[in-house]
């Protein structure tokens, strides 16, 4: 086409140029090169070359337009497929560490942040999927797939959304390391909820007939036993359920059931008496002992929609325990006559047995609320009223005691003990304590008719229980207080209490006056240093040993947040330009208002000192439960070692050490995760470091700035 376009041109040109060169051809060559002609030929020329632009002008636009129409078409096919297929798919920046997103129909790219674009997804699965897409670019695997739930859209339906993730390679570098990663989710809500409802209606059928209480066994419409509950296999004493199902077992192998037709029976209820020594029963044997065995059961059948006979359902129960407990009753009655005359026998071995262990036996009438108190079960010892009994408890109590009397009173059911410190004092002037047990005694209708029991002195096993649990106690925090302050302790603080020891004795030994200033200022930087690690240590063990208390009330995060940044960057640099984003005029949330200040602090302190030049920024937002926070510097940033090891304690790299003591940034980290956040940071060296914190809290009300667009 392009030359079709160069010949229509240059035939244009020719036609243009003929008549011209004919003319000069006719004139004088002297006047053909005079004023005027000369004029006439460069407006000619000035026109023709007007006309070749104007005419590839056109060319382009359209060629651009047929050009940008197929990209068009070739995107909206593409976006029919993904929303019919309901795909989706993102691209994740390797070296930005950035994820992209496309529009529905392709023709708008946004760009997230790893913060922001967690936002769609549940917090541990997107956790997840950084963990594959690393691995992906530390080459341990070449893609990866997980199934993940997204952020309920309150928009919409109010439920998450599960999406089948799939991530791979797009591009590489020159040294064929990705650059770009693609990720393509794929809703499969609908998928897994049908699943879901699929497994739960059969989890419904086999938990309905496995767990029921009563014998369930199955045949199919020939008669062949199918399945079998696993009260039947009890009842059949079948230990291998499946050898019974591949026995084929038929309905005609039941003798109860023989010779019944089954395609004209709605329902039967049958009984039988069968001997257990009749029984073949290969697959298991019945309890030691028993001769017989009383068994009641109901046949059901149902058939499908052409009246055929679809299965035989069998429920049946052993009533071989009901009938055997009729005959043991009659034996007990037998042995009632024996059993009052060792009742008798009983009694006198009791009596004697209360005598020799100082227990006594205790009986408390509602009706006449007194209680009796005695070592011998035929006599009361004692009778005390109720005032009397609980006189004779402290006071503190006798409101549980007193509780106790009304709950017999009321004549509750169930076993009363309690152990009481009474106001009496044994030999060595210790309160006595007494433990009571009683227990509801009951007529033929069920009704308490008093209750019965004993009371035994345990004031020498409660001091000793009282004993051994302080020293215990004591022992226990002794111990957990020194593996704290172990564990905590480093070889860091040898280091500057060695230099101070060094300076120190400089000034015993031969040396300048002149130098005595600068082993001063050495002392006095290291004792500062050694003062500064030890207040760390000492704060951090507390975190350890979870003595931070942390006081959640609702406060204006608003109106604080720009004061705490502040305060951190109070000895910043002048080179440094500062700036805050607030955008509310109110945000009323409940936080840990102390431990947060801290950590804001903490952190604006740490881009303060390391930023000589260039801009701090400190910004928060309120997103789905969550207070964001980021603060961003452009200061000289970490290496990818450093910034693996920025929250280990006391670590000797020399990119991390200038983090403050080397406990400033693991502080921070506890300080956040005991609150229930979570921290990260990403730097680069050369081109600064951003914090990003998440800390869940609840907002009571909020006022947001008003956005005026310019």
């Amino acid at each position: 086409m392009r030359n079709k376009y160069q010949q229509r041109l240059l035939f244009f040109c020719v036609a243009v140029m003929l008549p011209l060169m004919v003319h000069a051809q006719m004139e004088n060559v002297r006047a053909a090169f005079d004023a005027r002609h000369l004029v006439a030929y460069a407006v000619a020329a000035f026109l023709i070359s007007v006309f070749v632009m104007l005419f590839y002008n056109r060319i382009y636009y359209f060629r651009e337009k047929q050009v940008s129409n197929e990209t068009e078409r070739i995107n909206a096919q593409l976006a029919m497929i993904l929303e019919s297929s309901k795909t989706q798919t993102w691209t994740y920046n390797v070296n930005k560490k950035t994820f992209s997103r496309f529009s529905e129909h392709g023709q708008k790219e946004t760009v997230y942040i790893p913060l922001d674009f967690s936002q769609y997804y549940d917090r541990d699965d997107f956790q997840n999927m950084r963990k594959i897409i690393q691995d992906i670019c530390n080459w341990e695997s070449r893609f990866g797939s997980i199934t993940m739930k997204s952020v309920p859209d309150k928009e919409a339906d109010g439920k998450p959304h599960i999406y089948n993730v799939t991530i791979s390679i797009l591009r590489y570098d020159q040294r064929n390391k990705p650059t770009v990663l693609l990720g393509t989710q794929q809703d499969i809500t609908e998928d897994q909820e049908k699943a879901e409802s699929t497994r739960n209606l059969a989890l419904m059928y086999h938990t309905v007939f496995n767990t029921s209480l009563i014998d369930m066994i199955y045949f199919d419409a020939n008669g062949v036993l199918t399945e079998i509950n696993d009260k039947a296999c009890e009842m059949l004493a079948v230990k291998d359920k499946q050898a019974l199902i591949d026995s084929k077992l038929t309905l005609a192998d039941l003798p109860a059931l023989e010779g019944i037709d089954f395609q004209t029976l709605d329902r039967m209820y049958t009984s039988s008496i069968t001997k257990v020594k009749d029984i073949d029963r290969p697959m298991g044997t019945f309890e030691e002992g028993l001769d017989k065995v009383y068994y009641e059961q109901s046949v059901s059948t149902f058939h499908n929609h052409q009246g055929e006979l679809a299965g035989v359902v069998l429920a049946g129960r052993n009533i071989t325990e009901m009938v055997l407990s009729q005959h043991r009753q009659k034996a007990v009655a037998r042995q009632l006559k024996q059993t009052t005359e060792d009742i008798q026998s009983y009694i006198r071995n009791i009596n004697y047995s209360l005598k020799v262990s100082d227990v006594r036996m205790m009986n408390y009438d509602p009706n006449t609320h007194e209680l009796k108190v005695s070592n011998d079960l035929n006599q009361a010892q004692y009778s005390l009223t109720q005032v009397r009994a609980l006189s004779l408890i402290k006071p503190e109590e006798r409101r549980r005691a007193r509780g106790l009397f009304i709950r017999m009173d009321n004549c509750r059911k169930g076993v009363i003990t309690a152990t009481f410190e009474t106001v009496l004092h044994d030999d060595f002037g210790r309160h006595v304590f007494l433990n009571f047990n009683l227990m509801p005694i009951t007529n033929k209708a069920g009704e308490v008719t008093h209750y019965f029991g004993m009371c035994r002195n345990e004031t020498e096993m409660t001091y000793t229980e009282m004993k051994l649990k302080e020293e215990s106690a004591k022992a226990q925090e002794t111990e957990q207080l020194k593996n704290s302050f172990l564990l905590n302790m480093s070889y860091e603080l040898r280091t500057p209490l060695n230099a101070v020891i060094g300076f120190a004795g400089l000034f015993n030994s031969e040396h300048n006056e002149e130098d005595e200033p600068i082993f001063a200022e050495e002392i006095r930087k290291n004792t500062g240093t050694l003062l500064q690690l030890i207040n760390d240590i000492l704060f951090i063990s507390r975190l350890d040993a979870r003595m931070i208390e942390h006081n959640y009330q609702f406060c204006d995060f608003a109106m604080l947040f720009e004061g705490w940044c502040y305060m951190g960057w109070a000895n910043i640099s002048p080179n440094v330009k500062i700036s805050v984003e607030n955008p509310y005029n109110q945000l009323m949330v409940n936080i840990d208002q102390q431990n947060l200040e801290m950590v804001i602090t903490k952190i604006c302190v740490i881009t303060a000192t390391h930023t000589q030049e260039g801009t701090i920024r400190a910004k928060y937002e309120y997103r789905h439960g969550e207070l964001m926070i980021t603060i961003e510097d452009t200061g000289p940033g970490l290496s990818a070692k450093a910034l693996s090891k920025i929250f280990d304690r006391f670590v000797h790299d020399e990119d991390v050490q200038r983090q403050g003591t080397g406990l400033d940034m693991p502080i921070v980290k506890e300080l956040v995760e005991q609150m229930n956040g979570t921290i990260e940071l990403q730097s680069e060296l050369g081109k600064g470091s951003s914090f990003y914190i998440s800390i869940p809290c609840e907002m009571a009300s909020f006022d947001k700035k008003t956005e005026i667009l310019t």
